[in-house]
């Protein structure tokens, strides 16, 4: 078996001697991976290896690892489980974290050929997921876990964060239902009158504080298609989550962001709103949380969507292609049926 000549990317020779040496691996045994921002990774049949890229990597490590010692004590949550912090200069000037490796391929292997069948039912099993690692009661969290409860991008989603903040929700539903409001007089589409209603706002506004209300758990906060590990196209089943160096203490909704995701899970955006109603019916359950309305997270997001369509630039409006260049008036009509659904439901 050849050695990976990309192991020297992180190890020099004479370091790559000594690590061998220290946990009685072959080289032919070692694989590296380079795909992280903040570390780089070596890695065997079962284990990994987990160097900081530079010295911004080490508190982010740190909180990895931090999560892994925790997750040692839950052995049903597919995630990796913590086996060893090293420090030895010999090997690396900083201390790396040793971790088990989980079995499964990574989701994005399979995002070219996906099935509309395929991809709901990935999504549905990770809402499921989601759910066990939301159940960790607070005061099992370590004190750095439950420290950490700013997003690392705060200024991506300053509009979410207010809307979640219960002293400032009515001032985010109120600018969103204004910029709504405006569109819709642009439009002068007869079908759009209904958002902008004092009843649509207040009808938002029953439904956003009912998600607002949501406790606050332990959350990975970066999922995304590279992180999701599956054990075959056909199940879906996952297998493991990696990559926990964001994980904090915050609302269980930002564990549903495809904003973190890349360009292919937007290929399906017109599909959106039946996924998010199907992971939050299954998410609700696995937690046996009851509210009022299953529309509570599609319609913080839909409202997130139009926002940053509305943006110079419409990032968007990229993301989800040509043949959705008219997005911004899509997401509007997707508002007014996440309304009409509202009303309905609330109505029980």
């Amino acid at each position: 078996m050849e050695t990976d000549d990309r192991i020297h990317g992180i190890l020099n020779y004479r370091q790559l001697e000594f690590f061998c040496e220290r946990f009685n691996i072959d080289p032919s045994e070692l694989h590296a991976n380079f795909d992280g921002w903040r570390k780089l990774v070596l890695y065997t049949e079962d284990k990994v290896f987990l160097f900081p890229r530079d010295p911004s990597g080490v508190f982010w490590l740190d909180m990895e690892t931090t999560a892994y010692k925790l997750f040692n004590n839950y052995p049903n949550l597919p995630v990796p489980r913590f086996l060893e912090k090293v420090k030895d200069g010999k090997i690396s000037y900083y201390d790396f974290t040793v971790a088990s490796r989980l079995k499964g391929i990574p989701y994005s292997k399979f995002e070219d050929t996906v099935t509309l069948e395929e991809v709901s039912r990935m999504l549905d099993n990770l809402s499921s997921v989601f759910a066990l690692w939301h159940e960790i009661p607070i005061q099992k969290l370590p004190e750095k876990i439950k420290q950490r409860t700013k997003l690392y991008d705060e200024d991506q989603y300053k509009w979410e964060i207010q809307l979640l903040t219960p002293k400032t929700m009515q001032e985010a539903v109120n600018h969103v239902h204004q910029r709504v409001i405006e569109h819709a007089e642009k439009s002068r589409k007869e079908s759009l009158k209904i958002l902008g209603t004092d009843l649509t706002k207040s009808i938002w506004n029953q439904c956003l504080a009912e998600l607002v209300s949501l406790s606050h758990v332990l959350v990975h906060a970066d999922i995304h298609e590279d992180q999701i590990l599956v054990d075959s196209k056909e199940n879906m089943k996952i297998t493991g989550i990696l990559d926990w160096e964001t994980v904090m203490y915050g609302h269980p909704i930002w564990e549903f962001n495809f904003f973190e995701w890349g360009i292919k899970i937007w290929n399906w955006w017109k599909y959106f709103s039946d996924f998010r109603r199907t992971m939050w019916k299954t998410y609700l359950d696995k937690r046996r949380i009851k509210l009022n309305t299953l529309e509570g997270l599609d319609l913080f997001y839909t409202l997130s969507e139009f926002l940053i369509i509305l943006k110079p630039g419409k990032p968007l409006r990229n993301l989800i292609g040509s043949e959705f260049s008219n997005s911004l008036n899509l997401c509007v009509e997707k508002l007014v049926k996440i309304t009409k659904r509202l009303d309905i439901e609330l109505k029980k």
